[in-house]
């Protein structure tokens, strides 16, 4: 079996799992020269196969916004998890110092209640949150406010729209020069 054919096979179980692969990464792994015959392959197995059904965390999380309440909220008291637990965890998994940990709450607490604009969080805080939660990072399903100002939730799949107006609102709620800890829930994707 060759490399392409590995790389093809492995993305077709692991979506016929459920496991919701990123085809990006898997055409990162092959050789350049091979990219566009992955890619057909990718394309082929999403319009063959059936898709996978949802996470129950991911179904968890839209229930409750369909509830109107905060679907990061849901998933941490499913999981009978404390906020305090979920911080801590939080701060470890971001290689963050201990004195960080009450900054890193006022953030959580934003994340967690849909305050904090997405677009502003740096793709290490989305992947250390399903971390934490115990999720694929596919399954995690958050909302924030929208780009501008605007009223009403935005939701998106961990991750903010690319080009999204990053809003400095909780930065202006922490007193003190901008650090790390701001800069990964303000600084934007990447």
């Amino acid at each position: 079996m060759s490399d392409i054919d590995a790389l093809a096979e492995e993305f077709r179980r692991a979506y016929a799992a459920g496991e919701h692969p990123d085809a990006a990464a898997f055409l990162d792994r092959a050789d350049e020269a091979e990219r566009e015959e992955l890619g057909r392959r990718i394309r082929l197995v999403l319009a063959d196969e059936p898709p996978p059904d949802p996470a129950p965390e991911t179904l968890l999380m839209v229930q409750a916004m369909l509830r109107g309440e905060p679907p990061l909220l849901e998933l941490r008291t499913a999981k009978g998890m404390t906020r305090d637990q979920v911080v801590t965890d939080l701060r470890e998994e971001l290689g963050l110092q201990p004195d960080d940990e009450q900054r890193v709450a006022v953030y959580y607490h934003e994340l967690e209640t849909g305050q904090l604009p997405l677009a502003g969080i740096r793709d290490r805080v989305f992947e250390a949150v399903a971390k934490v939660m115990g999720v694929a990072r596919s399954s995690l399903l958050l909302q924030g406010p929208e780009a501008g100002g605007a009223s009403g939730p935005l939701a998106v799949f961990a991750r903010a729209e690319p080009g999204a107006e990053v809003s400095l609102h909780a930065l202006a709620a922490l007193p003190g020069e901008p650090d790390e800890v701001d800069d990964l829930f303000t600084g934007g994707p990447g």
